[in-house]
């Protein structure tokens, strides 16, 4: 499992230093912490990826595309699935040919076998020995030369971890996917993602920590840390909803970076790609509602399952009118992105109750109640909310008793907060169950 904890590790490994020099594009200084990293066992792979990248920057193009097709198998080997792929996509840009991303396929692809879980690279503070300024950028091109050729190719793994965007793609989908990426390689303190801006990306964290806060100053809020295998801003693929939290990079890290309008691109062109990606999304989301939503996170676990199935995920856009007053309510809905409004009409006006914020439910009255809706519901901007078709409403809290009275406490508490339908009694709970 990827770390998360609310303290990052301050690494002073020599790779460590080798990627933020790379992030402020000296590629000089990052083969001086790199190369003698190739002759640790534990490092040479990530090494050999950093020493390829810094010969690239310098324009030395024929050996970064041989460590790059040294490194990419070093990395499969080790189980750093996210970096091989970053080391991967790179070789791919470089050469035109998917060959290495095929390959990986058969490692981390749908038709693999799993045989371990990713790797998370060591953080751990160490002695760092640099080559010394002393040698000039000729001299350690020759060594970088030496070095990657004293290290014997690595055959591929047989099987490897699954990731969680790939691991269902057959081998044309998985490259399909992986060519939608971007590698990017930030220093300290650079912002991944912005609170606030409209999404545009999701991104994978290969190497480092990332940082996520909420709110700015002396009112900004650390939520977390995570650590290399995450996936992170994965909203942004359906919703232009606004971002919730910055993320930062904690230290130097590599992402890759995956635009919706790739992904797009990529579905059009293969409806594997796309199926895959809505499957995932919709389970982050699921399993996201189930760890922070008041109404579901107290479940038993033998309510919870199987509720990823019954759920589906909707986009909403500004003016979408999700429940109208006087009417049947639709589906019971878990808003994940964007802002509700909840509207009712009194003596001819249109009078505004309340603004729903991610985490919050709606359509618990009409449905547990079995009443019109008293009030309307539209979506303020984009966002996304997943959906509880009233269809399989009385199935699903009939299985589920724990669920069935949250949901009735909440409608009642709501009903009572804006007066309405105060003369109709309530049905009694027992009676939702038959």
């Amino acid at each position: 499992m990827p770390r998360k904890s609310l303290e990052p590790v301050r690494p002073n490994t020599a790779l460590d230093h080798a990627l933020e020099a790379l992030a402020k594009r000296d590629p000089a200084r990052a083969l001086r912490y790199a190369i003698p990293a190739l002759s640790d066992r534990e490092t040479a792979a990530s090494a050999m990826d950093f020493v390829a990248r810094a010969l690239l920057t310098i324009g030395e193009n024929s050996l970064a595309r041989e460590a790059l097709e040294r490194a990419v198998p070093m990395l499969a080997q080790h189980a750093l699935a996210p970096h091989a792929v970053a080391a991967a996509i790179t070789l791919s840009e470089l050469s035109g040919d998917v060959a290495a991303l095929r390959a990986l396929a058969g490692v981390f692809g749908a038709d693999a076998p799993s045989k371990s879980t990713t790797m998370i690279p060591s953080l751990k503070n160490e002695d760092v020995a640099a080559i010394p300024d002393t040698v000039n950028k000729a001299q350690l091109v020759e060594r970088a030369r030496l070095a990657i050729g004293q290290i014997e190719a690595t055959e591929m793994p047989v099987g490897g971890p699954k990731l969680a965007l790939w691991s269902a793609l057959p081998e044309e989908s998985f490259v399909g996917l992986a060519r939608t990426m971007k590698v990017q390689i930030l220093s300290e303190n650079s912002a991944v993602v912005r609170e606030g801006e409209a999404g545009k990306s999701l991104y994978v964290l290969a190497r480092g920590e990332v940082r996520v806060a909420r709110g700015e100053g002396d009112l900004r809020e650390e939520l977390a840390v995570l650590g290399a295998g995450t996936i992170f801003g994965e909203m942004a693929l359906v919703s232009d909803a606004p971002r919730v939290a910055s993320v930062f990079a904690a230290h130097a890290v590599m992402v890759l970076e995956a635009s919706r309008e790739s992904i797009d691109q990529a579905a059009s062109e293969d409806g594997a790609v796309g199926e895959h990606v809505a499957e995932f999304f919709h389970r982050r989301l699921v399993d996201n509602a189930l760890r922070t939503s008041p109404l579901l996170s107290a479940l038993p676990e033998a309510e919870r399952n199987g509720l990823a199935t019954l759920f589906e995920t909707r986009r909403t856009e500004r003016g979408m009118v999700l429940i109208r007053e006087g009417e049947p309510t639709p589906a019971l809905f878990l808003l994940e992105a964007g802002t509700l409004s909840v509207h009712r009409t009194e003596a001819g006006e249109t009078l505004r109750l309340a603004q729903l914020e991610p985490g919050t439910c709606v359509g618990e009255i009409g449905l547990v109640l079995r009443r019109p809706a008293t009030a309307s519901v539209v979506a303020e901007d984009s966002g996304v909310v997943l959906a509880l078709a009233s269809e399989r409403f009385l199935e699903v809290v009939r299985e589920r008793p724990t669920l069935l009275a949250r949901l009735y406490e909440l409608a009642v508490h709501r009903e009572d907060e804006t007066r309405s339908v105060l003369a109709v009694p309530a049905e009694d709970i027992a009676e939702l169950l038959f």
